[in-house]
């Protein structure tokens, strides 16, 4: 009875982990497919990788590498390609997290274009440029959060099918 109780603790912990991987993906500061590969790997160890094996961790830290790369080199190529600044980054990072406070319009739209306005702006950026940076800066952000979602939900899947049936 004692394995299965310790079986059930392991994956419930490993789920929760996983699970606020998921929901911080919304968030550009937070690590979420990390996060998830984390809770991926501490349910190897925890089963001593008799499930999660070797094969399937370097599937699904190929997953998460590849995702993390593309994410940050793309918006390091958007940012020269529209001339911007890491403040503007900044603004509409910080612009995001205190819109979230206010719903999912906040957290998309309206706090991280009037967070990379006025951090482009403080920065003695005219109007038309910190524009500019932002409407790159939402359109990145939103495709970028819809790439981590849905690797994060197929490396989550990919280790539920893991969990059910034995394979990959």
């Amino acid at each position: 009875m004692i394995p299965n109780v310790l079986t059930s603790a392991i994956f419930l912990a490993t789920f929760a982990v996983m699970l606020v991987g998921l929901i911080s993906i919304v968030f550009p500061f937070l690590p979420s497919i990390p996060v998830i590969w984390l809770g991926i790997f501490l349910y190897g160890v925890g089963m001593n990788f008799s499930v999660v094996d070797a094969n399937f961790m370097l599937l699904i830290s190929l997953l998460a590498f590849t995702t993390v790369f593309l994410d940050y080199t793309t918006t390091v190529w958007g940012l020269k390609k529209y001339r911007g600044t890491p403040w503007g980054i900044l603004g509409a990072v910080l612009g995001g997290f205190v819109g979230s406070l206010f719903g999912i319009l906040g957290a998309f739209v309206i706090g991280p274009i009037m967070g990379s306005v006025v951090f482009e702006m403080l920065r003695g950026r005219d109007n038309v440029f910190g524009i500019e940076t932002e409407r790159f800066t939402i359109v990145g952000f939103i495709g970028g959060t819809l790439v981590k979602f849905s690797v994060g939900v197929a490396m989550i899947g990919l280790f539920l099918w893991k969990i059910v049936t034995g394979t990959t």
